[in-house]
């Protein structure tokens, strides 16, 4: 790649369950989802030779080439990664069956010595671990495969109607992760993602909550102080509420 960030897509995803497996089937399932993913490149028609791909073991973060439609792999990865899944889990035992969560974004990369940096790889970091893709693959046991779109791709793209897919295939989800507060658009094919019971995960918070006064609705008179105390108050000319003072 470039010594400057560019705008690339990213395509990232996460095997469910990968830690639950022994250490000899974590291997044998990174074995299988390498192979799913070189024939899912070939179902779609692309080259994987060139993308960038850093793996993690139980997943993968893709860097496509800058030149990649879009809404290509909008349109034909996500398909295309069903039916390797599908053909795959045909005839795989059960510990090496592959279930995913895949989220793709458009965003600043760069490919570092390390793996790869940049505002777009935090982004589609954020959606694939988002609690909504879990939950919604844990709802949905017939499936291999969820997807989650960053807001610009689906603002660009399904929005504005240069995909196959439509709005009416994808619900909104909070995204959120610490201090990070978004959304993603969720899509599992074959399944209506409205109908989902989704609401227990975490929305994003709309910011800090005010604190309250101690007469909600009362402005403080000029000089006015508000104290909490703790305990019993003893003294002399101690008021509790409100003291008006009237000028002789």
């Amino acid at each position: 790649m470039d010594d400057d960030f560019t705008r690339r897509v990213l395509l990232s995803l996460d095997v469910e369950n990968y830690s639950a497996r022994t250490d000899v089937e974590q291997e044998r399932v990174q074995h299988a989802l390498a192979n799913v993913m070189r024939d899912t490149a070939e179902r779609a028609g692309f080259d994987r030779s060139r993308w960038s791909v850093q793996g993690s073991g139980d997943g993968e973060l893709s860097v496509l080439p800058a030149e990649t439609p879009e809404k290509r792999v909008i349109d034909d990865l996500p398909r295309a990664l069903a039916e390797s899944l599908a053909a795959h889990n045909g005839g795989a035992p059960h510990e090496l069956k592959l279930r995913l969560r895949v989220a793709v974004h458009q965003g600043l990369v760069r490919e570092t010595p390390y793996g790869h940096a940049g505002a777009g790889v935090t982004m589609v970091s954020r959606i694939l671990d988002s609690d909504p893709g879990r939950l919604a693959l844990r709802e949905c046991p017939a499936a291999d495969l969820v997807l989650l779109l960053s807001p610009l791709l689906y603002a660009d793209l399904v929005m504005q109607g240069h995909t196959r897919l439509s709005p009416r295939d994808f619900r909104e989800v909070p995204v959120v992760a610490k201090t990070f507060n978004s959304t993603a658009w969720l899509h599992v094919p074959g399944v209506d993602v409205r109908s989902l019971p989704l609401d227990a995960v975490r929305r994003p918070a709309s910011g800090p909550e005010p604190i309250p006064a101690s007469t909600p609705g009362a402005p403080l008179a000029p000089n006015a102080h508000n104290t909490t105390v703790h305990g019993g108050v003893h003294g002399q000319n101690v008021v509790i509420g409100v003291q008006n003072r009237v000028g002789r």
